[in-house]
């Protein structure tokens, strides 16, 4: 029980970063939970690390969550098939993280667009084994590789993000 609810707090505290009643962004620190003080078990760790990449997309810190991402994974809780519910939200941000950084960091574009390959690839695969839940999650990421390839024009690039 007390990890359920020490899970619940990271997600709160995200929600006070998001309304903007924190100081913080990407930090998980405020009302609910200090990042600094907590104690972290195997379980609670995971969930960090999902709900902190979250924070780093939505605030535009993709550097910190594409390193989230690929360096402190917790694969075995977030795993895509049979994980937890909320882990495709997580992939698909982590997804966004490694895009971008794909995007300006051109000396290791490799590195991060092996990554963003892999999960979309699983994102992809999820919906044609007809999970209605990662459709636009894939539709988004889909502009998001061609913006980045420049494969396709800018009209055509445009049209895949208003369809997502």
């Amino acid at each position: 029980e007390e990890d359920q609810a020490s899970c619940l707090r990271v997600y709160w505290q995200l929600c006070f970063n998001l309304m903007g009643s924190s100081n913080n962004t990407v930090e998980l620190s405020g009302k609910e939970m200090d990042e600094k003080e907590v104690v972290f078990t195997p379980l609670l760790h995971a969930y960090f690390i999902g709900v902190k990449t979250i924070a780093c997309s939505l605030f535009g810190r993709y550097d910190l969550g594409a390193h989230l991402a690929i360096e402190k994974g917790d694969q075995q809780y977030l795993k895509m098939k049979g994980g937890v519910m909320w882990a495709q939200i997580f992939w698909f941000h982590r997804c966004l993280c490694v895009f971008a950084m794909a995007r300006t960091n051109k000396t290791k574009e490799r590195k991060y667009m092996a990554q963003a390959k892999r999960i979309h690839k699983e994102l992809t695969k999820l919906l044609k084994n007809k999970n209605p839940n990662v459709l636009h999650y894939a539709s988004l990421l889909n502009a998001e590789k061609a913006a980045l390839k420049q494969k396709k024009t800018q009209e055509e690039i445009r049209k895949l993000y208003n369809d997502a």
